[in-house]
């Protein structure tokens, strides 16, 4: 039997409630407007992701040589998970720009902007489900290189691609981020341990207080959802009494908690076919391209939440070919093992992860006979790192990179940094 969807008026007043202290006597509490999901809302999420690769500036004294490099990308992705049906939409941007510039004529200057997006729809019998999908990219790339002697030898460039790809295909099960539905056992546990749990949380209350989360992620303080997360739990019966100074820090460690972001859970399987049509400047490889492509994804929590094994595996395949045109393919699999750690009263202190992951691919032009061949090339590769949540899925991630690359090895040091803007999740579960 299901819930009836929340509908709840910005307007509604929350009763008021003891502890000034806690609860604020500055201005009256109010129930934020919550969003309306279906009934049989499985999950949800909605994210505007800014994240910054690297970037630096270095000047060479003995060379008396400038160079400068940095990368910027922005993404927005909405989904919704209903028993019978699931659609998506997400869309993101990028820019990557460098500049070399040594002495005298020569330079080096490039820049390229990446645009992307596009849309699923799913639907469901039981586990297996029926999947469409579009998709559109653009690339706009400046390239523009001066010779230190020679003006004819310049070169000025701004050349453009674009995709367009159409796949129907189907598949079996699904992945969801569970984010929401932990913080809600956080809660409970923490309630728990404090002997202040009337009873467990029902969930018709756990649906309230995600979608109350939900409609507070744009607030700058955290005092708001303290205040309703108490409230709501005191009118369901669930918390006893008002909570002291103690567990009214451990409660806003659970509604602070940066890692209960992007938490998958579940198993999905897939095989689809694509048709695309490719837009290339001054390039041979353009027009209609049909694909076979097939994926996997798995995710589990363990431990009370606190460990994370998940995996990809994808396959793809150009097929349907006309003689002396390329049929290149791609396949690979990544797995990852996270350990998120804890304080002595839930303060999330950061994740330690652990990622291996094995890539081939071969474009096919030793088939086609003339110009350049090529082989088979593959990437075997592994990841230790630690990632430092700032707010809500934002951080900073330092990791160590080992890597076998067709026969090359390499190793080095990798640091990231995300930012987060207006995150929420929901997980019926």
């Amino acid at each position: 039997m299901t819930e009836p969807a929340v509908t709840d008026p910005v307007t509604t007043p929350t009763p008021p409630t003891s502890g000034g202290s806690l609860l604020g006597d500055k201005r009256p509490a109010t129930r934020p407007g919550l969003p309306a999901f279906p009934d049989d809302t499985l999950a949800a999420y909605e994210r505007i992701t800014f994240a910054g690769g690297a970037a630096s500036l270095t000047y060479d004294t003995l060379q008396e040589r400038a160079n400068f490099d940095a990368d910027l990308a922005g993404r927005y992705r909405r989904r919704v998970e209903r028993t019978a049906m699931a659609y998506g939409i997400d869309g993101d941007v990028s820019l990557v720009a460098g500049v070399v510039n040594p002495p005298g004529r020569a330079s080096t200057r490039g820049a390229q902007l990446a645009i992307r997006g596009g849309g699923e729809v799913r639907f469901y019998s039981g586990a297996l489900y029926g999947v469409g999908k579009a998709a559109l990219g653009v690339q706009v790339d400046y390239i523009n290189d001066k010779d230190d002697t020679d003006p004819a030898n310049d070169l000025s460039a701004t050349p453009f691609s674009a995709d367009v790809q159409l796949t129907l295909g189907g598949g079996y099960g699904r992945m969801l981020d569970v984010g929401a539905a932990i913080r809600v056992r956080r809660l409970s546990r923490v309630l728990d341990a404090a002997r202040a749990l009337g009873k467990p949380i029902d969930a018709a209350t756990a649906r309230t207080l995600q979608l109350t989360w939900w409609a507070l992620r744009g607030e700058r303080s955290s005092h708001p959802a303290l205040v309703a997360t108490v409230a709501i739990l005191r009118e369901a019966g669930i918390l006893l009494a008002e909570p002291d100074a103690g567990l009214a820090y451990e409660i806003l460690t659970v509604l602070r908690d940066s890692q209960l972001f992007l938490r998958p859970s579940g198993l999905d399987l897939q095989i689809a076919f694509g048709e695309a049509y490719l837009i290339r400047e001054n390039v041979a490889l353009e027009g209609r391209a049909e694909q076979l492509l097939v994926s996997a994804g798995y995710g589990q929590q363990l431990a009370d939440d606190t460990v994370e094994i998940s995996g990809t595996a994808y396959g793809q395949i150009r097929i349907l070919t006309d003689d002396n045109v390329p049929a290149p393919w791609a396949a690979g699999v990544r797995g990852r093992l996270r350990r998120f750690t804890y304080g002595e009263h839930g303060d999330p202190y950061g994740a330690l992860d652990l990622m291996v992951g094995l890539r081939a691919s071969d474009d096919d032009i030793a088939d086609v006979g003339g110009g350049m061949a090529s082989d088979l090339s593959s990437r075997v590769e592994a990841e230790v790192g630690f990632t430092w949540l700032i707010n809500q899925a934002s951080g900073i991630r330092l990791a160590g990179l080992l890597a076998a690359d067709t026969g090359e090895l390499f190793f080095g040091a990798r640091l990231e940094a995300t930012y987060g803007f207006l995150d929420a999740t929901f997980a019926g579960l």
